[in-house]
């Protein structure tokens, strides 16, 4: 298998959306445990970060699906 930084963007695709879904949990698991613990602004903290990630994804998913269309 090609390392990551010679394969093509849309062939490191799924690895991305892999690893990206992997972090989304951890930043859940760390929103929660700050939510719980009483530190709100950290938790809001990793609420825009987890919206941060899910937009780069979904930006992602969307020039994968313009570069398969084309």
């Amino acid at each position: 298998m090609r390392s990551a930084q010679h394969q093509l963007p849309s062939e490191r695709t799924p690895q991305i959306l892999l690893e990206a879904a992997i972090v989304c949990k951890a930043i859940a698991r760390h929103r929660l445990k700050a939510t719980s613990q009483g530190r709100i602004e950290e938790a809001r903290e990793m609420e825009a970060l987890d919206s941060g990630v899910y937009s780069m994804v979904l930006k992602l998913t969307l020039l994968h699906q313009q570069s398969n269309a084309a």
